[in-house]
């Protein structure tokens, strides 16, 4: 016959366990996490479409995300701008605005002493600098090759062989063709070097040319990190902090700024599709109004810059010298 005690222990010991059961079932619960891909205008279901049309006839989509797991599976989250402001927009699979919201606009954020503040110091004389190198996203090997391509632009980034001197650091010059509807609309020859340290690629500047009709007229947006009230930015940081906001370009006609939005991104192009991807909000300090995203693959580099998407790629000698050396001693 059981005593009262132990009928009591055993009862303690019985709730003791649901309470265990309890927590770990919450904390499953807790542990879905939501995974959104990047979606481009073109490839949005027409009640998608319709919906975003209706709320914002005059409407400009920045960027889109679709939810494929957590708790809402299947719908989409879209940044708009639409008479100045901008507005972050939830709707359903079924094409229904779940709920529409005012961001903050770009002239309150300026000049709110509140506001964003970027970093805009380096400590670049701490570096020893290379012109020849990689981070997780960003990568400096001659021959390495990038080719986006959206309806009616096409831009082709490829680091040269060439290197050119900036003030006492020896830079890569990686070179940007952009054509629009077939023909040639500038060529810029931009200027980095990689921190050896900490894996930060900097930013020294850059050479333009534009053209119109197959003929130069202009250089617009060129600078130098040697030129008076000019010091060089950062293009990519070697270690990625969300939520970190710094220039890429320092100088009194370029001031070009990066904020790391998110670094899971999954995004879906002609060349494939990528996963951990970074996205990257740019904005100038010159112009409140002007903003754009992109997003960089690990191990690849740029794949999207607003409409235009990667349709191809090829890997620097340095990359493929590596894969040679792998495949000899696998012999």
């Amino acid at each position: 016959m059981r005593t009262r005690s132990c009928w009591l222990r055993e009862m303690l010991f019985a709730l003791g366990a649901c309470a265990i059961l309890l927590v770990i079932g919450l904390a499953s619960a807790a542990e879905v996490q939501e995974k959104k891909v990047t979606v481009q205008p073109s490839e949005l279901p027409p009640p998608i479409e319709k919906a975003l049309r209706e709320a914002f006839p005059q409407g400009q989509i920045i960027a889109i995300q679709k939810e494929v797991e957590g708790e809402d599976p299947g719908q989409y989250d879209v940044e708009m701008r639409s008479d100045g402001k901008e507005y972050e927009v939830e709707i359903s699979p079924e094409g229904k605005v779940i709920e529409s919201k005012e961001k903050g606009s770009a002239e309150e954020t300026a000049s709110s002493p509140a506001g964003k503040k970027w970093t805009d110091s380096f400590h670049q004389e701490n570096c020893a600098f290379s012109s020849t190198g990689r981070n997780r996203f960003f990568i400096l090997q001659p021959g390495h090759q990038l080719v986006l391509e959206g309806p009616h632009e096409k831009v082709v980034i490829t680091v040269t062989d060439e290197t050119k001197r900036i003030g006492d650091v020896e830079t890569r010059v990686v070179e940007e063709r952009e054509e629009e509807d077939g023909k040639l609309k500038e060529v810029s020859r931009n200027f980095f070097a990689i921190c050896q340290e900490h894996g930060d690629v900097f930013y020294f500047g850059e050479e333009v040319d534009d053209y119109k009709d197959g003929k130069l007229v202009g250089h617009s947006g060129a600078w130098r990190a040697d030129e008076k009230d000019s010091r060089p930015g950062i293009i990519m940081p070697g270690t990625v902090l969300l939520g970190a906001r710094h220039y890429q370009e320092i100088a009194p006609s370029a001031q070009d700024r990066a904020e790391i939005m998110a670094d899971d991104v999954m995004m879906k192009t002609p060349a494939g599709t990528f996963e951990n991807c970074l996205r990257v909000e740019e904005t100038s300090g010159l112009d409140p109004h002007e903003k754009s995203y992109k997003t960089y693959a690990p191990g690849v580099g740029l794949i999207q810059d607003e409409d235009l998407l990667l349709t191809g790629s090829r890997e620097g000698r340095a990359s493929q010298d590596r894969k040679s050396k792998r495949a000899e001693r696998q012999k």
